[in-house]
C-alpha cells in the first residue's frame, strides 16, 4: 500500500476510534474515558500533521510539473512563430 493511502487509512481508523471514545466519554464521563479520548485526539493531530506534509509535497510537485509544461508551451510557440 502506498504511504499516503496507508496514512489515510490510519486517519480513518483513528476517527472511528475517536467517535467511539467520545460516545463513551459523553455517556460515562469518567476520568479514564477522558484520558483515552484525549490520547486519541493527540494521535489524530500527529497523523494530520503528517498528512499536511504529504499534501504540501504533492502540491509542490504539481507546481513544478505545471511550470515545466508552461515553459514547454512557450518554447514551442516561440519556435512556431519563426
Amino acid at each position: 500500500m502506498h504511504q499516503d493511502e496507508q496514512l489515510h487509512a490510519e486517519l480513518l481508523k483513528k476517527f472511528r476510534e475517536y467517535f467511539e471514545a467520545n460516545q463513551e466519554w459523553l455517556g460515562r464521563g469518567t476520568k479514564s474515558s477522558a484520558i483515552k479520548l484525549r490520547r486519541i485526539m493527540s494521535d489524530i493531530r500527529r497523523l494530520l500533521s503528517q498528512r499536511r506534509v504529504v499534501v504540501r509535497e504533492w502540491m509542490d510537485e504539481k507546481e513544478i510539473e505545471l511550470e515545466a509544461r508552461n515553459q514547454k508551451r512557450k518554447a514551442s510557440r516561440g519556435s512556431n512563430a519563426n
